[in-house]
């Protein structure tokens, strides 16, 4: 999920009209210089260069994929058509380095089945911004689904070998919650069994929310899972592990640009496809996370990658602001510290399973507005469920050697104050319901400890 800001916040909208002053971009026919791509509307065909590859690749391939086929199409798009062609944009050569971008954006809220596109930005040799499609997906091509992406990523490998690859993950988001359910609670829990509240025998479970977010809201944003295509049989979101099981090979990083990405329970998922992951625990303003016309110069980064510098720039661009609009909440974290933090987390839940049981979720710092009471810092649920302090400290610790950078506002669009932030959420089970808990039991996450048994 992206937040939309309209009505009350309705000068952050940015309409389709705004393409019109763009950069104009030359469509070629399809022909790579590089490796012989020629685009054959449904497929590809390959034209052998013979020896032309080096042995040893000196280029990175950073791959946009913008799941744009709901409501955020015109924001994906100026993101993608105004913003980034601003930037530094990288030539065509053998060694340079590649920029691409696949998308799928609905053409107005309609949402009649559009074709997707594989492209390859770059400047040729007299500095002129070519758009070359490689590759074109049919209409009934999904695009929030491992399948494609695993299909487009494979492409990207095979298509342009490099020393590391990098994508940034653009659409709506709502974490590791099942298929639809952030949207509607009350209605997916009363197609799913009987009743529009689930309590446990306990009594602890909070009211589950009645209507729907894509109407009810007074900011009138949407939220999926992980991406979204709006399907005439219903909206389709991936699930983490469907999104992990779409990663083929290793990448250098993952930056999602969508709402409550900064779950343990989806990190975590994620922790053996990069070495990297930019997330978000709350929600992202529908404008985007990055500044795109910048984010180019910090991926792209004199020979490395500034992943750092993004995270602390896109955060100053929110902070600086004012009112609703200094909204944000950033994380950046090395996966390879992802074990040791689940290992601390399933003693503490070993320990402490009375005390999580029986959590004042009313004081714990949350991360979600109407309602929708499933995003809970993670340190901050053991200290408020009465955890010693001494006790935590193994975990501050193990989440310090994980998070590379961290950053939050110090309130949400007028909704929620941040007063602690450990960079991550993650489930609370007394605040959510027993079909939540029956879902969960299938995360990574709690397969490595045992919050919900």
């Amino acid at each position: 999920m992206r937040l939309h800001l309209h009505n009350i916040l309705h000068t952050i909208l940015r309409g389709t009209a705004i393409l019109s002053a763009t950069l104009a971009l030359s469509f070629c026919d399809g022909k790579d210089p590089d490796i012989g791509i020629n685009d054959g509307g449904e497929g590809v065909k390959y034209t052998s260069h013979g020896n032309r590859k080096p042995t040893a690749e000196n280029r990175r391939v950073l791959l946009f994929y913008e799941c744009g086929f709901n409501s955020l199409y015109d924001y994906l798009q100026a993101n993608m058509e105004v913003d980034l062609p601003k930037g530094t944009i990288p030539g065509n050569g053998r060694h340079d380095d590649v920029l691409l971008v696949f998308s799928k954006l609905a053409a107005n809220l309609n949402y009649k089945d559009v074709p997707s596109y594989l492209r390859r930005l770059y400047t040729n040799q007299d500095g002129e911004l070519v758009s070359d499609t490689l590759k074109t997906y049919s209409p009934s091509t999904v695009a929030s689904s491992g399948e494609t992406m695993r299909d487009v990523l494979n492409f990207v490998r095979e298509s342009f070998p490099a020393k590391g690859y990098g994508m940034v993950y653009a659409s709506h988001g709502s974490g590791w919650l099942p298929n639809g359910y952030y949207n509607n609670p009350s209605a997916y829990e009363r197609k799913n069994r009987s009743g529009s509240r689930n309590l446990s025998k306990a009594g602890k479970y909070l009211d589950i929310p009645e209507g729907s977010m894509e109407t009810d809201d007074p900011y009138a944003f949407m939220v999926r899972s992980i991406g979204q295509d709006k399907m005439s049989s219903g909206d389709k979101e991936m699930s983490t592990y469907e999104f992990a099981d779409g990663i083929p090979f290793h990448l250098d990083y993952i930056l999602f640009d969508m709402c409550f990405s900064g779950g343990i329970e989806v990190a975590y998922a994620l922790k053996d496809k990069a070495d990297y992951l930019g997330i978000s625990p709350a929600e992202v303003l529908a404008a985007g996370m990055y500044d795109y016309e910048a984010i180019i110069s910090y991926l792209f980064h004199d020979g490395s990658t500034d992943l750092t510098g993004l995270y602390k720039d896109s955060f100053d661009r929110y902070d600086k602001r004012s009112g609703d609009y200094r909204s944000s909440t950033v994380t950046l974290l090395k996966t390879e510290g992802l074990d040791e933090v689940a290992t601390v987390c399933a003693d503490l839940i070993s320990k402490y399973s009375g005390n999580i049981a029986n959590a004042p979720a009313s004081q714990i710092q949350g991360y979600f507005r109407q309602n929708r009471h499933y995003f809970y810092d993670l340190v901050d649920i053991f200290g408020k469920s009465g955890v010693p302090d001494e006790a935590l400290s193994p975990l501050r610790s193990a989440l310090d050697r994980c998070i590379v950078y961290k950053a939050a506002t110090p309130s949400f669009i007028s909704s929620f104050q941040i007063k602690t932030y450990s960079g991550v959420s993650m489930y609370l089970p007394c605040a959510g319901t027993a079909l939540l808990d029956a879902s969960y039991k299938d995360e990574p996450w709690n397969k490595a400890v045992n919050l919900v048994k």
